[in-house]
């Protein structure tokens, strides 16, 4: 069973500790944690941080602490994970926040008295600091410097769903069905998960379908390396059965061009062509799924290429159903006609987008 351990209050130096505990007063410093981790014996730990932040160096010892240990360490913010909370937060495997917690970074704060050069080398100083700090965050969500300097130059305070969007967590806690994550892409147009899920059963039914046909275009000629005779100079004649199968594969290759040609001009050419020519030949439906997954969509094509793709895997005759506004449908995904009505409405929403921008 996983060690649990709190990080709640101010983040203080040990010093500071006894203080904080004289007057009952939640707190958390590097010697509180390391004893809690000591107390461990090696297991898991479970890290609970409800916090506004505190002192920077002993935000860094504690995430430093967590960082370095062996085994699995399960952050969750329940409350805050703000300034030096939001460092130490970032040292765990895996790092989750309550849907109604908040997670802030910011540059580091001090005072000075002196003269204009105290100050300016005060400045200096909390800029290596505010390096230092972002090196925590680059780690963990792969931000550059220069889009971390941006977040913490004005304060920015992000919910569970911007976190997530951002990369400082890695899941929003109690979210087993994914409604809060997807949000964290506001402003993007998505394709819903139960149609991805749809289109990717239908390319697992294309591959096992497909297989034998593979197998008959991808033989390998074996070529005798005996010179003619009289009993092997004359060609012979195709069995009628091989020449019925080389006869459909070809038909079904040429298929499967035509319906990656219907798709391709929303689609990385590079791709199309690995697609058409590659190893391992793909489907339109396999070729739409790639692009979507890998980002290789072009000319704002997504939809009507996910329409197409889903048109091609044998679904031509079906049309979608208007639906009126303010109003909600069941749709059935197994039906491909429903299927093809959410494309449809993903695609209207996304060309209406477009106008308003």
């Amino acid at each position: 069973m996983p060690k649990r351990i709190e990080v709640r209050g101010a983040i203080i130096p040990n010093d500071h500790q006894w203080i904080y505990d004289l007057f009952e007063m939640d707190a958390t410093s590097p010697g509180k944690i390391s004893k809690a981790i000591a107390e461990a014996n090696g297991d898991d730990l479970e890290v609970i941080i409800n916090s506004g932040g505190g002192d920077v160096y002993s935000g860094s010892e504690i995430y430093t602490m967590l960082k370095s240990h062996p085994a699995g360490v399960d952050v969750q913010i329940v409350g805050v994970a703000a300034s030096a909370a939001s460092v130490a937060s970032m040292g765990g495997k895996k790092v989750r926040m309550s849907p109604t917690a908040q997670f802030m970074i910011h540059n580091a704060k001090t005072r000075t008295q002196g003269d204009k050069w105290e100050h300016r080398h005060t400045a200096d100083f909390l800029q290596a600091v505010d390096k230092s700090i972002a090196n925590a965050y680059r780690l963990k969500t792969g931000l550059s410097q220069n889009e971390l300097s941006t977040l913490m130059n004005r304060e920015t305070w992000m919910t569970a769903q911007e976190a997530l969007a951002k990369g400082f967590i890695d899941e929003i806690m109690f979210d087993d069905s994914n409604q809060l994550s997807a949000v964290a892409h506001a402003g993007i147009e998505m394709i819903p998960q139960q149609v991805i899920d749809r289109v990717r059963n239908e390319i697992m039914k294309f591959q096992t379908e497909g297989a034998s046909i593979m197998q008959v275009t991808n033989q390998t000629q074996v070529i005798d390396p005996q010179p003619p005779t009289a009993s092997n100079a004359a060609p012979q004649p195709p069995a009628p059965n091989q020449a019925q199968n080389t006869q459909d594969a070809a038909a079904q290759e040429r298929e499967r061009l035509r319906a990656i040609d219907a798709i391709a001009a929303n689609i990385d050419p590079a791709l199309v062509n690995e697609a058409k020519y590659g190893e391992n030949p793909m489907t339109a439906a396999d070729l739409a799924l790639k692009a979507m997954q890998e980002g290789k969509m072009i000319n704002n094509g997504l939809f009507n290429a996910a329409v197409a793709a889903n048109q091609a895997s044998g679904a031509l005759d079906v049309t979608a159903q208007s639906q009126q506004q303010n109003t909600e449908k069941e749709y059935d995904l197994n039906n491909l006609k429903d299927v093809n009505a959410v494309f449809q409405q993903l695609a209207h929403s996304h060309s209406m987008q477009r106008l308003q921008r």
